[in-house]
């Protein structure tokens, strides 16, 4: 049986589709209770509207219509600089390069 990764697309909410990124590769892949308000929102037609409102959400490829087609995932987002980031990254460059 193949990972869910491997058979969804994402939906945008003008209804365009695209390939997954890598994160969202792995969330879905992700094995979540039936329970869980965390689990991907996977949509059971092409036409399906989220609790917003919205066309966004996980679909199975097989189900896109076949006028659709489907982009390449975004690329992915840099890392944020937060100042503790920045901070850790300037004393690391000052350990390598202090005098013993």
């Amino acid at each position: 049986m193949p990972k869910p990764s491997e058979v969804l697309v994402f939906i945008d909410n003008d209804g365009s589709a695209r390939e997954l990124t890598e994160a969202e590769k792995i969330y879905v892949d992700t094995e979540f209770s039936p329970f869980d308000g965390a689990r991907p929102y996977i949509k059971s037609r092409y036409d399906q509207r989220n609790a917003s409102g919205e066309l966004t959400g996980y679909l199975q490829r097989q189900r896109l219509p076949q006028d659709v087609s489907i982009k390449p995932a975004p690329p992915p987002s840099p890392p944020v600089n937060t100042p503790q980031a920045v901070a850790e990254s300037v004393l690391d460059v000052v350990r390598k390069h202090r005098p013993e």
